[in-house]
């Protein structure tokens, strides 16, 4: 689209004008002829800047009506293209005195409001933007226009959040806060979307500044709101968060529900952040070391040849077959895939940790006793590193044995169910028990 088009295109009218029979002389086809005659000086913006403030002008001497307001908008577009923002500024005032004298549709109004805000927050300065919106939002609040109050905060809380304000982004997310509870500070209950809307942001601001216990008190607010539809894409990245922070504690199980209810969100949303959550299902499945695999649902099936996908599906197959060698050599030549992710780097460390366990009760299942250096060698990691897994394996009850650190050795108990061994020991006993009666019988 040229600048041109830009700026004389208008979202909101179309040219199919149809005109009732009068008596007298219309005074309104004369200022949305002097309209047109403006937006066609396509190539004169200094010319049609002109006729638009004429037509301003004629129009608040006639009462103001919807072609003041139109070629106001006309007039912001001008000065966005040259890139004058303090005139920006002044003629986006003026187009908001049309909106707080309710002179046009509220429909019409607020979404003339909201190309405008997309426009200008595109081409001008932060402060510009910023400027832009609390002007705005304070003539919304004077016409309670709640809805549209809100979704301007929100969009303005997200421009703050880009641009790491966050001081002023606390106050303003503080403030929709408030809007959701009643005198008593309790939710109001057809608020509950809402706030779970502004949650989310706040959640981003906290996840953002790496502050772990704000962001779990958050998302444990969005977990008690029950009265709430949000958009699937909010609710998406809501559970995505709490899968996160139950990854930080360890707990496996619970994050490993949470990012599978973040896939299913995100899918339905139609959102790319489904794949990487999905990435991240799979990563607290192997680490809660379940026996489903998350990849065989049908919302996940479809995704399975996603290149990211492909190399986490790839580690998951070596992770089952607890193929060692496959197992390292992925991480090490799928760095881009898997590595990349700093989320994902993070638990590496527990991944090999959990892997490296199940692969020891696996290479260990046919010995009474091993040497440690030989399984330090199969997993490809040190001696010291084995002796820890093993403790760990020990004292979970994984494992029944003990360790000849003398030796280097792990010695294992064989359990046996074999009915003739149990035989011979009752056997055994018996015979025991005959001998001590006989022995008491001779001394007595």
């Amino acid at each position: 689209m040229s600048d041109d088009d830009f700026m004389f295109d208008d979202e909101d009218e179309g040219f199919d004008l149809e005109y009732e029979e009068d008596d007298g002389e219309d005074e309104g086809v004369g200022i949305e002829t002097k309209y047109y005659n403006a937006k066609a000086q396509r190539d004169n913006p200094a010319a049609a800047l002109q006729e638009f403030a004429q037509v301003v002008e004629e129009d608040n001497a006639e009462g103001r009506s919807d072609w003041g307001f139109k070629a106001t908008k006309q007039i912001i577009k001008l000065h966005l293209r040259a890139k004058d923002f303090a005139k920006v500024l002044s003629a986006y005032d003026q187009m908001l005195d049309y909106v707080r004298s309710s002179i046009v549709a509220r429909n019409y109004a607020e979404k003339s409001i909201n190309n405008m805000l997309e426009r200008v927050s595109a081409a001008s300065s932060d402060e510009t933007s910023r400027e832009l919106f609390q002007r705005t939002l304070d003539v919304l609040k004077e016409t309670q226009s709640d809805r549209l109050w809100l979704r301007t905060s929100l969009r303005l809380a997200k421009i703050l959040l880009e641009q790491q304000q966050y001081d002023e982004l606390s106050k303003l997310l503080a403030k929709l806060k408030k809007s959701c509870e009643d005198d008593n500070g309790n939710l109001i209950m057809e608020r509950g979307t809402q706030l779970l809307e502004v949650n989310a942001v706040l959640l981003e601001m906290y996840e953002a500044q790496d502050m772990f216990r704000r962001l779990k008190e958050t998302y444990l607010q969005c977990e008690a709101v029950k009265s709430a539809v949000p958009h699937p894409r909010i609710m998406g990245y809501i559970r995505e968060c709490g899968g996160k922070i139950y990854m930080g504690e360890r707990n496996w199980s619970k994050a490993q529900a949470c990012f599978f209810d973040a896939f299913k969100n995100y899918d339905e949303a139609g959102s790319m952040q489904r794949v990487g959550v999905l990435k991240y299902l799979v990563l607290a499945s192997m680490l809660s070391e379940s026996e489903v695999n998350p990849l065989s649902s049908p919302e996940a099936k479809s995704y399975k040849n996603e290149p990211p996908v492909r190399a986490i599906i790839d580690l998951v197959e070596a992770y089952e077959s607890r193929d060692v060698q496959a197992f390292e050599r992925i991480l090490s030549s799928q760095q881009s895939d898997i590595m990349s992710d700093p989320f994902i780097r993070r638990y590496i460390v527990d991944l090999r940790r959990t892997f490296r366990m199940q692969a020891i009760e696996g290479i260990v299942l046919p010995y009474t006793r091993i040497r440690i250096a030989t399984l330090a060698k199969q997993l490809n990691t040190q001696v010291d590193e084995v002796e820890d897994l093993l403790i760990a394996l020990i004292l979970d009850n994984r494992l029944k044995g003990s360790i000849d650190q003398e030796k280097g050795t792990l010695l294992l108990q064989q359990e046996t169910t074999d009915k003739s061994q149990y035989e011979s020991l009752n056997k055994w006993s018996s015979n025991i028990e005959a001998l001590m009666t006989s022995s008491y019988a001779i001394l007595s």
